[in-house]
């Protein structure tokens, strides 16, 4: 049997704006994944900025953020590509409860939701 990449479970969960911000309204932790650039123009308050640049480097440093494996956590970037591959990565480390917020800031941006700079 040929191995089809769209029946493939994924590690992760995608949620989508409101749902991602009445998860952190309820306490779940977000992790920001864009480059200090992106942060500085605009974020979710209660985002912790860890750049994804490489994948190994990613994944040590979402380690040193020394978070509870079985906590939820909600990644996001601009747009939802980053955040995917931060949530695959997050997986592999052996997080149990992870979130990719669909359309990333872009989505939360044209909500009108609130943003830090």
């Amino acid at each position: 049997m040929a191995y089809d990449h769209d029946d493939e479970v994924l590690p992760y969960t995608t949620i989508g704006t409101d749902d991602a911000k009445r998860m952190i309204e309820s306490g779940v932790r977000i992790v920001d994944v864009r480059m200090p650039d992106e942060w500085n123009y605009g974020h979710i308050a209660e985002a912790t900025l860890v750049p994804i640049q490489g994948v190994y480097s990613f994944g040590k440093a979402l380690q040193e953020q020394n978070l509870p494996l079985d906590e939820e956590v909600i990644f996001v970037c601009a747009a939802g590509q980053r955040s995917a591959m931060a949530s695959e990565i997050a997986s592999l480390l052996g997080f149990k409860k992870v979130y990719n917020l669909a359309r990333g800031m872009n989505g939360w941006a044209n909500r009108g939701y609130p943003l830090e700079r």
